[in-house]
């Protein structure tokens, strides 16, 4: 009896002591598994992709989800993830990966009938871009009394295939979000950082596994955030 009980106890220590499991999503074809943290799910439609070229007849479907990482209390990041329903069809994206004043792309493929395009921006006025850019993800914010930070950056990932898959992954983050560690040019815009390129390269290389595999299964890369710094006056 006694031996059983103390299975029984180191059992219970195991499970306490064990990782909480990443949650899994599935957006479109698409099944995400999120990084360990706290997600709240936004808001959920469904829309279409346009064939660029008219050579695909017929709707694309897709699915549209997103989530709000909150940490401490606060909102520090917001997943936005457009993902096709089903492939089939021969299609021909436009390109349209381009740099601008305030966002840094980078195209991924010489492919002329894919896309593959990686998107990185400056600090944005976060209320502002969500009311132009993702209206459902603020009207949803708000009926949670989820307060919107001042500042935040879009990091991106679009990608379509030939097959007529297609997944947009955008992380809009706080400006605090380092990213992960490894070797990048150090020729960025000066509020870009090098982590943050080495994030979203591999965000790239996690939507390309999800798009061209049968599962469409694929991790999101791990969040990280410079710690808050408490400032003090002194008298």
């Amino acid at each position: 009896m006694t031996g059983r009980l103390f299975s029984l106890v180191a059992l219970t220590a195991a499970m306490a002591v064990s990782p909480a499991h990443a949650e899994t999503v599935k957006v479109g074809r698409a099944s995400i598994e999120l990084p360990e943290g706290n997600w709240k799910a936004l808001a959920t439609s469904n829309g279409q992709d346009k064939a660029s070229d008219g050579s695909a007849d017929g709707a694309l479907p897709t699915e549209t989800r997103s989530f709000a990482f909150i940490s401490d209390g606060r909102v520090m990041a917001i997943l936005y993830v457009n993902s096709s329903k089903a492939g089939g069809l021969e299609v021909n994206w436009i390109n349209t990966c381009t740099s601008t004043q305030s966002v840094l792309a980078l195209n991924l493929t010489k492919n002329p009938n894919a896309l593959e395009c990686v998107r990185m921006s400056v600090p944005l006025k976060a209320e502002q871009y969500l009311k132009l850019a993702m209206p459902d993800v603020l009207n949803a914010m708000e009926a949670r009394h989820m307060a919107v930070p001042p500042a935040m950056q879009a990091i991106g990932v679009t990608v379509g295939s030939f097959g007529g898959t297609s997944m947009h992954v955008n992380l809009l983050a706080v400006p605090s979000f380092l990213g992960l560690q490894g070797e990048e040019v150090s020729t960025l815009p000066a509020p870009l950082k090098p982590g943050q390129l080495v994030w979203a390269r591999q965000l790239a290389a996690a939507v390309k596994g999800s798009l061209y595999s049968m599962s469409g299964n694929m991790t999101l890369p791990p969040l990280a955030f410079a710690p808050r710094v408490n400032s003090s006056t002194s008298q």
